[in-house]
């Protein structure tokens, strides 16, 4: 359903009920629009009010739904403010994610708040947490990652329990009721804005003209785009006054899920594999793994944030035939728990800026 939708979306789907349902979707879309408006101007004129937390905030963000390569953002960004000895958080909503049975809640503070990791050890599973929260606990030592929807008594659970210096707000360019001293926000230079409208009709979240709110910009994915002089300009006619970094998704290793084992990316060099993910944007998975020289024989996607089955895992392991199983490691928290005798290998990337790195540690 997801994927009929998209195709719907994106104008690819044709027929008679695509017409019928695309102009169906555009009044949504304007309905949408105008609920936006509203809390814009509820916010101008103080109706409704932001909260500050005594700690510096850093949102990252993204204009569109879809990947855009957030996660490793946010990793970079926490490791970066760690070289700078930083006591550093990461407040997240924890999209996906299911505590209703955790004994991590804490529920003195209105609202479910939950650690997924204190910065020494993970609380929570990838199930309770949610892929990308697990993800960067894995990923980062010494950062705690609070989950709720509410990230401002998230974040003061932090400041209560962590003595955190500066904030990571994960997915927070629409988080608007939390003041923020630095708008990061991140553009797939594959597919920026698509079709250009709101949703349901199109990806984007806001308005072009929101644009206008970030601080810093970081195009990701460049060493795959086409034409980023043209993106560059038309980001500027909205906002000229914030730079535009550019960045890599830059593959690190290779990890058997199973026994933890590291693997140098030339291990599936002229290897047969199995390309397997869901994520939002499985080309661009697909296409590191053919610079890496694997042979792709085989591609399965699933939507993003699919939960595997073990069901699901013996048709993917069936269908490989012989073929290595390689995936992300955003799937990899979530297949790892149905693993018993199977190989599946994760790459691991990381976020690399081939452009502006000194800016972006001067404004952190």
């Amino acid at each position: 359903m997801e994927k009929y939708l998209l195709s719907i979306i994106s104008d690819e789907r044709r027929g008679l009920f695509a017409s019928l349902l695309r102009p169906i979707l555009l009044i949504l879309s304007g309905i949408y629009y105008l609920g936006l408006k509203i809390i814009q101007l509820l916010y101008k004129l103080r109706i409704l009010r932001k909260a500050r937390l005594k700690a510096k905030v850093i949102s990252v963000g993204n204009l569109t739904v879809g990947g855009t390569g957030k996660t490793p953002a946010v990793e970079r960004i926490a490791g970066l403010l760690q070289e700078k000895g930083r006591k550093t958080a990461i407040l997240s909503r924890g999209y996906g994610g299911k505590i209703q049975n955790s004994k991590c809640k804490i529920q003195n503070y209105g609202s479910r708040v939950a650690v997924v990791t204190d910065g020494k050890k993970i609380l929570l599973s990838a199930k309770e947490a949610g892929d990308e929260p697990y993800l960067l606990a894995q990923n980062l030592s010494g950062v705690p990652i609070v989950i709720g929807k509410d990230r401002i008594k998230s974040g003061n659970y932090c400041l209560a329990n962590f003595d955190t210096e500066t904030f990571i707000l994960d997915d927070g360019f629409q988080y608007q009721s939390l003041e923020r001293d630095l708008d990061v926000l991140l553009i797939d230079s594959l597919n920026p804005f698509g079709n250009g409208h709101l949703l349901p009709r199109g990806i984007l979240r806001e308005p072009l003209e929101s644009l206008k709110r970030a601080d810093l910009f970081i195009l990701t994915r460049t060493d795959q785009a086409g034409n980023l002089a043209g993106l560059k300009d038309r980001i500027r006619k909205i906002n000229s006054f914030a730079p535009i970094l550019e960045s890599i998704h830059a593959p690190c290793y290779l990890e058997d899920l199973k026994s933890k084992r590291r693997l140098d990316l030339e291990f599936v060099e002229n290897k047969e594999v199995l390309a397997l993910s869901s994520i939002a944007h499985p080309e661009s998975f697909e296409k590191t793994l053919k610079n890496l020289k694997a042979i792709i024989m085989k591609r399965l996607r699933y939507p993003d944030h699919y939960l595997y089955t073990k069901e699901d895992l013996e048709e993917i392991t069936s269908k490989a035939r012989g073929c290595l199983i390689v995936t992300t490691q955003k799937d990899g928290v979530r297949l790892e728990p149905l693993l018993e005798n199977e190989s599946v290998l994760a790459l691991r990337i990381k976020l690399k800026i081939t452009k502006g790195q000194e800016i972006l540690e001067r404004m952190l």
